[in-house]
């Protein structure tokens, strides 16, 4: 999910939602409905739930193991047999069993981040869609605007016609403008049907009842916050993935470590006299094979952190981008609202008033 999409989001969701209508839904409800009924939440619980138990198994220490053995069974004197039986326990060094957890713990928050950059995706499509049915609501007024100018100005047309002050091709002109209108307003009806439609299947609402607030939809206000400045899930899903790598790393270093076994137990003659035996190993270090596991954790964290700077470029120029288009989109709507809708309305009037006066004709 783009990362301007996401701020636009938040700003879009805050300032929409003090437009509500008691019997419309606003986006703020739109995107609460959509994310509610998503499936997303109870897979994401139930994945959350896993790795809180593997976080739980990271948290043990190695297991116990019990040793028995019978030796000198078979010679002549059967009194020489021994039998030993020992507790084995692993002794952990180098702190792996912190550096597991941490692991685990880190498996947890690049699930919760990737959890959140699904939601904000559900919620941005649902925002798309808002938008759109906004603008074809408002489509259709402007369809259904179109269609009274066109029949008031053919009836009077054709009034001219009938009175043989315009010629007969300028009603056929005025009809066929009508006809052009009627099907630009069922159009326009079919798109805004359309819009609910794909709407109300993220929603869940029922598109026959479905409305949305078109209130000061051109009257969006400038956000008094710097959108660079937003905290991004993107780039804290990133630095999720960078905690991931810091931590495998240091479970690599502690395995460099190898651990030792003690063992202790008693030790039964055939003569029946006991005695005690006690011990320990450990293993011989495989370096070769622990330097490869520490430079791959290397590896993965050099290619974390270039991702996570690629991430912070591009969104820095994603920012940049959609602000100047939006700078440039309000000084062209300011630009037709003061200077060009003016103009356009003046003529209008004048050109009425010398069409009624029969100082114009219909052309």
């Amino acid at each position: 999910m783009n990362a301007i999409s996401r701020a636009a989001l938040l700003a879009v969701t805050v300032m929409s939602a003090n437009a509500a209508h008691a019997q419309s839904l606003t986006l703020e409800e739109a995107i609460e409905q959509s994310v509610s009924s998503s499936p997303q939440g109870a897979a994401t619980a139930a994945r959350i739930e896993g790795l809180n138990a593997a976080r739980a198994a990271a948290d043990t220490k190695p297991a116990a193991t019990i040793e028995g053995s019978i030796e000198n069974i078979g010679t002549s004197g059967f009194n020489e047999f021994q039998i030993d039986g020992t507790y084995n326990q692993r002794l952990e060094r180098g702190g792996k069993r912190l550096a597991r957890i941490e692991l685990a713990e880190s498996e947890i928050g690049i699930a919760q981040a990737e959890a959140l950059v699904r939601r904000l995706d559900l919620a941005r499509q649902v925002q798309e869609l808002y938008v759109e049915t906004q603008a074809a609501a408002l489509d259709l007024e402007l369809a259904r605007s179109r269609v009274e100018i066109a029949a008031a100005l053919q009836s009077e047309v054709q009034r001219r016609v009938d009175g043989a002050r315009d010629p007969l091709f300028a009603g056929t002109r005025a009809r066929t403008e009508l006809a052009e209108a009627e099907v630009d307003l069922e159009l326009a009806d079919h798109a805004l049907d359309a819009a609910k439609v794909r709407l109300g299947l993220l929603t869940g609402v029922d598109p026959a009842e479905l409305a949305v607030v078109t209130e000061g939809f051109l009257e969006m206000e400038t956000p008094d916050i710097d959108l660079r400045e937003l905290p991004s899930i993107d780039l804290a899903l990133y630095e999720a993935r960078r905690e991931r790598a810091n931590a495998n790393y240091r479970l690599q270093q502690a395995y460099s470590r190898t651990d030792p076994t003690v063992y202790a137990g008693p030790r039964v003659f055939g003569s029946g006299d006991v005695a005690v035996v006690a011990g320990f190993s450990l293993p011989l270090p495989n370096r070769a094979l622990n330097r490869a596991n520490i430079d791959r954790a290397t590896a993965e964290q050099r290619q974390v952190e270039a991702d996570l700077a690629v991430e912070r470029f591009q969104r820095q120029r994603d920012v940049a981008l959609a602000a100047e288009r939006v700078e440039e989109a309000r000084h062209e709507a300011e630009a037709i609202q003061s200077r060009v809708i003016p103009s356009a309305e003046q003529t209008l009037r004048e050109v009425r008033a010398g069409y009624n006066r029969g100082g114009s004709t219909f052309l």
